[in-house]
């Protein structure tokens, strides 16, 4: 299989030296999705570029009647914040190219953190104390994890993008950590809206997450409907190319 470009476009480039990268890449409970977007929207982050590659599938959204890129990069020069979201699901096959063209594109930026935005799926034993669980990508890292109150996962697997980005920042001095929220259900903007109370606490964002909650199921459907969009195109545009290689 020839291998898939990944470039990242910016529209007007500049350092960004001790900066920190919010990633918040589709995962379980699309909790980095749904908070990275709240987050966008609400603190009025401008676009700074996105991703262009042929990982993606040939599917495009439109908003106010215009097509938006699938991953895209908005900035806060004030906050010194860079946010990388996606609306689509990574292929398995290219997560490995993704995840060292970011780590790849944070080093050449110079960025110092990394913050990840995800769920994972655990027992609460008290549903209304939720539990934020944290993984650092190094000893450095660490510190940050415990002296936020993130309770570190000593043992377990972690999967996707995220997790190849936390690998491969292993061996620098690039501070790195995720954040995961307790998902129960596929879209969970509960486990989101927790997520983006710590993420505040740590990068002293001021985000109201009340609206959150209200908005949700509207959120929630957006993602949803989008993501069945994408497989709905996908499988159809395989069985078209089954159809036609069996004719040629």
């Amino acid at each position: 299989m020839a291998q898939v470009e990944i470039n990242f476009i910016e529209f007007k480039e500049k350092n960004l030296k001790d900066y920190t990268l919010i990633e918040g890449l589709p995962g379980m409970g699309l909790v980095g999705t749904i908070a990275a977007k709240y987050v966008i929207e609400k603190l009025n982050f401008d676009e700074y570029g996105y991703i262009e590659s042929g990982i993606f599938l040939p599917v495009v959204r439109i908003h106010d009647g215009m097509p938006v890129r699938p991953a895209r990069i908005y900035i806060s020069d004030s906050r010194k914040l860079v946010i990388l979201i996606s609306e689509q699901i990574i292929p398995k096959n290219h997560t490995y190219a993704l995840a060292k063209a970011v780590t790849d594109w944070m080093q050449r930026k110079g960025i110092s953190n990394l913050i990840s935005l995800s769920g994972i799926h655990a027992f609460d034993k008290d549903p209304e104390q939720p539990i934020i669980y944290g993984i650092a990508a190094n000893e450095k890292s660490k510190d940050l994890l415990q002296k936020h109150g993130l309770k570190i996962i000593e043992d377990g697997i972690t999967t996707g993008v995220t997790a190849l980005i936390l690998l491969n920042l292993k061996k620098t001095n690039i501070s790195a950590i995720s954040i995961l929220g307790n998902v129960k259900i596929a879209a969970d903007y509960q486990a989101a809206a927790e997520v983006l109370k710590k993420l505040s606490d740590i990068t002293q964002l001021d985000i109201d997450v009340k609206p959150l909650m209200a908005e949700a199921k509207q959120v929630e459907k957006e993602i949803i409907d989008n993501l069945k969009k994408f497989k709905t195109t996908k499988d159809s545009t395989e069985k078209f190319e089954d159809s036609t290689s069996m004719t040629a």
